[in-house]
Formats: C-alpha cells, structure tokens, sequence
C-alpha cells in the first residue's frame, strides 16, 4: 500500500472516529439535558397541584375538577399508598397502556421505553398537612417530543458527519499530496542519481524550517559531501598515479642509462645505483604512508590507553635530536599531562609534526604543552619559511604541497600532515595550522583528556 493511501486511509478513519465520538457525546448530552428539564417541568407543576389537592383528597381520588384540566391524553396518574399498593388510576383517554407494570418507586424520576414510545415516569410524595408521607404520587408520560427531537438531531448528525467524512477524504487527499510532493521530487532526484551516477541535489522547497525541509536540506548536504569525498578520491588517485609514476619514470631513466653507459662510465653508474636506491626508498616511504593514512580509518581496532604525554614528548625528541642535530625544546608548566589516547599513534603524530618543522626550518624547534579543564593542547613551533595565508587551508589534503618544487629536496611526500589529521581525527581533536611567510609556523593539536565511550568498548 502506497504511503499516499495509507495517510489517506489513517486521516479519514482518525476523523471518523473523532465524529463518532462527537455525535455519541450529543446525543447523549441532549437526551440528558431534555430529561433534567422535562423533569423539572413536571416536578413543579405537579408539585404544586397536590399541595393546593391535599394528600387526603389524592389519597381518595377526590381531585376536583383540577385534575381535568390538567391531565393529558399523553399522561397517566398512579397513586400508591405507605406500603407501595396501586390504590388507583387515573388517566384521560390514554394511548397507551402500562398493564399493571410497576416501576421502581424508589427512583425519583426514569426514562424508559414502552411500547415503542419513550415514557418518562417522575415519582413525588404525598405530604400531610405535618408533612408526613402518606403515599406517592406515580407521573408516566408519553414523551414523543423527545423521539420526534431526537430523530431530527440524529438526521443533523448524520448528514453533518457524512458531510464532514467527504470533506475529510478530500482534505486527506490534498494533505497527502502535499506531504508526499518534497518526497516524490525526492526520489525522482535519487532514481536519476542512479541512473546517471551524477550528483544531483533536491531542489529548495519553501525556507519553513519543517521536517520535509531539514530532510532535504540533510539529503543536498549529503550529495555535497559524497560528491566532494568522491572527487578528493579522483583526486588522490591521480596524485597517488602521478607521484608514483614519477618516481618509476626516474628509476627507468637511470636504469636505461646504467645499461647504456654505466658499464664504462664509473661515474655514471655509482650517480645511477644511488639515484634508483633513493627513489626506491622514496616509493617505499610512500606506500607505507599511504598504508598508514588508509588505516588511520579504522580506529575501532586501536587500542586506546593512559597516555602521558610530556614523556611521550620527551621520548621523540631524544630520539630526532641525534638524527638532525637541532635544538627541540619543551615548554609545559606542569610535570605530568595524561590523556586517552593509542600511545604509537600520539607518537607517530609528534614525529610527523616535528620532521614536518625540521624540514622547513634551520632554527630552534618548540614544543608547547598546556591543559583545560578537558582537552590537552599540543603546539610545534618553529621559525622557518612559512606558508603563504591563502595556502593554509589546503596544507590537510592528501599530495599537496606549498612548492612541489622542493618537495624532492626534502624527501617530502604531500602525506605527513593529512595522516597528522586523521590521527587527530581518530582520537575525537582537532588540528589546525598558522602562519605567515618568513615568519614561522604554528600547528595546534587539540586533544580530549578522556575518551570514556571509546574505553569502554574494549
């Protein structure tokens, strides 16, 4: 069943219901209501009838010629004594008969049916002078003008309630075709997305903050992340292609001229063994970054531990200080920082950071260290040649470089910061980048001091 008819079908039954329980309540409210007041009617005409009587002339049936005029051929007198005995009848010609049926004189008043009509019967004492009751006074009426009322109120309902069920089928109808319109447009745009493996986006509808619109507006922000995710990975195969073939392309050249001249030439062969042997290396450096970045990915998989990190800091710089002959420096004011965090990948991050400052600097390196009240900041500075403003934002993506001309210089890649990212990414931080040219730069990590949900997994 299409959801058109289903909220068609809900709407209409929902109304129906909902008029059901109107019309059940009316009738119900008018019967009551016209019971009370006919009641009242009765009682205080009658009431005053056996006062100016007299309970020894009821009691005798001796009414007078009150009773004749106002006794109805719709109306029956039953007078009873102490102990509940019929003592008479009284009626004028009546339309109906009660054959002896007694009613239960303990109730003051009833609506019941007899013989097909409605009766209402009104039971009042019959007081002494002293106010002693002496008998009951039994008051039956043929109520026809309730059935007549009745049955034109039921007609008004029905007619109104089947009035109100059309118009309600057709309100369902439009209301559902409005609901459904940003869902139709919804899956026509998908069907051709599929179809034409093209991103597409919903068109706008109106700008209510609705459910309809935050779903398209969700829906449009998708495709734009799908299709700027799918074009970052064009993007990062060609780079992958172009690097990779570059590299092959140099190992080919020297190869061929070793197997040209390299026999002869000494000079040509060492330049041409050393050239192949770095390249190679390049390309292993390569494919384990790209490893490394693709793995980055699953961090369901790491383990996550109590990391201190001024010691972790410490540690990476005692091992690049030898290696690179340059002055790191630490600045923390507090001894110890601890954090959540997968203890190689912390360490794979500062090495990235501090080789990345090394390469483009040839003064001192430092390292920063402070906390809050949840996060642990990271930053590694250094005074090197600086990145243009407009470049900064670009630095993250996979195979950029500043100047790709002297990224062979340095044995740089285009990886380092991107793997950088997705460890910060992984462990829930953030990492961004200030600098300006011939100034220096700044990497700032952000990291959370505890990751509760991720430990509790494991």
């Amino acid at each position: 069943m299409k959801l058109r008819t289903q909220i068609t079908l809900l709407s209409s039954i929902l109304v129906m219901t909902i008029l059901l329980f109107v019309d059940v309540t009316v009738h119900l409210l008018f019967v009551k209501i016209a019971t009370r007041n006919e009641r009242e009617v009765l009682q205080n005409k009658w009431t005053e009838i056996i006062a100016e009587t007299g309970a020894t002339m009821i009691l005798k049936n001796a009414w007078g010629s009150k009773l004749k005029d106002e006794l109805s051929a719709d109306t029956i007198l039953r007078v009873f004594d102490q102990q509940s005995r019929l003592l008479y009848e009284v009626s004028r010609q009546s339309r109906f008969k009660l054959n002896d049926i007694h009613f239960n004189l303990s109730q003051s008043s009833q609506l019941t049916d007899l013989q097909d009509h409605k009766i209402l019967i009104i039971h009042l004492p019959v007081l002494s002078p002293e106010g002693n009751q002496k008998g009951t006074l039994e008051i039956v009426e043929k109520w026809d003008a309730l059935e007549n009322n009745l049955d034109i109120l039921n007609t008004i309902l029905i007619t109104s309630t089947v009035g109100a069920m059309l118009l309600s089928l057709v309100g369902s109808t439009i209301l559902a075709n409005a609901i459904l319109l940003p869902i139709a447009s919804s899956i026509q745009t998908m069907q051709e997305i599929e179809r034409s493996l093209k991103f597409k986006k919903i068109p706008a509808g109106s700008p209510n903050q609705d459910e309809l619109s935050q779903m398209t507006a969700t829906f449009n922000r998708m495709m734009e992340r799908l299709e700027e995710s799918f074009q970052s990975q064009q993007q990062f195969v060609s780079d992958a292609s172009h690097e990779l073939n570059t590299t092959l392309m140099i190992i080919e050249g020297y190869a061929n001229m070793l197997r040209r001249w390299g026999t002869r030439d000494e000079d040509i062969r060492k330049e041409s063994i050393e050239s192949i042997y770095e390249e190679t290396q390049r390309m292993r450096t390569m494919t384990q970054q790209l490893l490394t970045l693709a793995s980055s990915q699953q961090q369901d998989s790491e383990p996550y531990e109590r990391v201190e990190l001024v010691g972790c800091c410490q540690q990476v710089v005692a091992h690049l200080k030898p290696v690179h002959d340059r002055q790191i420096s630490i600045f923390t004011e507090e001894k110890e920082i601890w954090l959540d965090a997968n203890l190689a990948k912390i360490k794979q991050l500062l090495v990235i950071l501090l080789d990345n400052a090394l390469k483009y600097s040839s003064e001192e390196i430092e390292i920063w260290l402070s906390t809050d009240e949840k996060d642990v900041h990271l930053r590694v500075k250094d005074y090197g040649i600086g990145i243009p403003e407009s470049e900064i934002k670009r630095v993250f993506e996979r195979f950029y470089r500043v100047d790709s001309s002297r990224h062979r210089k340095t044995g740089g890649t285009g990886l380092g910061l991107p793997i950088a990212k997705a460890i910060t990414d992984a462990h829930q931080g953030t990492i961004r980048m200030e600098s300006a040219e011939g100034e220096g730069t700044d990497v700032i990590v952000t990291l959370p001091q505890k990751q509760q949900e991720r430990l509790s997994l494991q």
